[in-house]
């Protein structure tokens, strides 16, 4: 029986897991909060669960050394060190992150040790790749060529659970959906390359509307350009990759960050409440007695701050949050992005019987030789299970699943730092995630040449 080593056990790990475990793989699930990691294995005759600080790498090697394939679902800066020591030992490596540039250097050396080091494998990165990937390759294969491509994906409560003002809940670290707040970003618009320092991600914003679910916000997800190369799409004059969120988030996360809130440096905030440390981020004096009219007016001093009305979007969340309220810190010292993001997780949390749902919208234009043209749309809805796995959760860690055992069962042959851009691995995953229920459709249209 082959071992898996599963690094971390968060939101996302559990579909990994149950599928792994289903499919006859023994599952060593090691993760600094080791009840996380018991809940996850539930019992089963072969997982077991471990504690484990990352920081030790030693440690971190001796699991690594004892399993056949280790999946690394642990905050991203983790990967290299992890990848690192796959190679040493000989040992392949799944993750659904992003390849980092830190990531990217180890290529030569997998290869050399003949290491399948599998990246970007959940959804986006991931489901998004594969599917892109499976029709520009069918383009190519009929002779055409891709002019414009736009790609969208978010991960957002299904409609019926759509109920508080930031039209969002989290489904996966609410840390990492407010660190991706600060990038900035670079795509392909007819032609021209745009740069999008962070200061204005949000407000490179436009509405997407995706048939059955409704209008969507969409904003710039990192950095297009860099999958001219990926996706072989030399010479295309639109490139253009999305997040998805509803109405109303781009202009709150873009106020909160005018504010400060979206800093990582640590301040004191010994003793202190949510309200003081509003009061010392507006510069808004001394504090006042404690009250209504203290929210109130640290409310209307954030809407000034802003430059929106005291009722506009953004300082109501900042209301709605409690980031005004008398309510102790509890720590010593905190970043602003944290003291937020403690709030969001609090007040943004799925109950254990709401659903989420997951849209991916990919648009083609395609030209052949003989002068026709296409569009071409693909597009994924996929919702969560009341009361278990969350959409999330499902399209994240099952791709990865999928490619676990693929590499395992020795049908993913290919050495170095990987992502599932190839017809090798993006062909059967998608086919085996199909079965289970998680499938994108696609539709072709001929255009006319006024259309195009």
């Amino acid at each position: 029986m082959k071992n898996v080593l599963v690094l971390g056990a968060g939101l996302v790990t559990r579909p990994l897991v149950a599928y792994l475990l289903q499919r006859g793989y023994a599952v060593t699930c090691a993760s600094r909060t080791v009840a996380k990691a018991e809940k996850l294995i539930d019992g089963h005759p072969h997982g077991t669960a471990h504690e484990l600080d990352l920081n030790d790498e030693d440690r971190l090697a001796e699991f690594i050394e004892n399993c056949d394939l280790a999946v690394s679902l642990v905050p991203f800066a983790f990967h290299p060190t992890v990848a690192r020591i796959c190679i040493d030992r000989g040992k392949p490596m799944v993750t659904t992150s992003y390849v980092s540039e830190e990531m990217e250097t180890l290529d030569g050396a997998a290869k050399e040790a003949g290491v399948t080091i599998l990246n970007e494998i959940g959804v986006d990165p991931g489901i998004d790749h594969m599917s892109a990937m499976r029709i520009i390759d069918d383009v190519k294969g009929r002779g055409g060529r891709i002019v414009a491509f736009k790609s969208y994906c978010g991960g957002l409560p299904a409609p019926e659970a759509n109920d508080n003002p930031f039209g969002y809940k989290f489904s996966w670290a609410p840390r990492g959906v407010l660190l991706a707040s600060r990038n900035d970003a670079h795509y392909l618009l007819d032609g021209r390359k745009i740069e999008v320092e962070p200061e204005r991600l949000f407000r490179d914003m436009h509405v997407l509307q995706v048939d059955d679910v409704g209008d969507f916000e969409a904003y710039p997800n990192r950095d297009s350009i860099a999958y001219l190369d990926i996706y072989g799409l030399q010479g295309i004059r639109t490139l253009y990759r999305g997040t998805l969120r509803n109405m109303g988030w781009c202009d709150t996360l873009h106020n909160f960050r005018r504010l400060g809130l979206l800093d990582l440096e640590e301040i004191d905030v010994a003793g202190k409440t949510y309200a003081d440390f509003m009061r010392a981020l507006l510069g808004a004096g001394a504090s006042p007695e404690p009250g209504p009219g203290s929210e109130t007016d640290l409310r209307l001093a954030a809407a000034r701050k802003m430059g929106v009305p005291p009722d506009a979007l953004p300082a109501w969340n900042l209301h709605w949050l409690g980031m005004f309220s008398n309510r102790n810190l509890g720590v010593e010292k905190i970043a602003p992005l944290d003291a937020l993001g403690n709030l969001m997780f609090e007040k943004l949390a799925f109950q254990p019987d709401e659903r989420d749902m997951l849209v991916l919208f990919h648009d083609f234009r395609a030209e052949y030789p003989d002068g026709a043209s296409e569009r071409i749309t693909s597009r994924m809805i996929d919702f969560g299970i009341a009361g278990g796995d969350s959409s999330m959760s499902r399209t994240v860690s099952l791709p990865a699943a999928i490619g676990v055992d693929r590499i395992l069962c020795g049908k993913i042959e290919t050495t170095g730092v990987l992502r599932p851009v190839t017809p090798e691995i993006y062909e059967p995953v998608l086919d085996a995630l199909s079965e289970l229920g998680i499938e994108c459709r696609e539709a072709t249209e001929e255009l006319e040449p006024e259309a195009q």
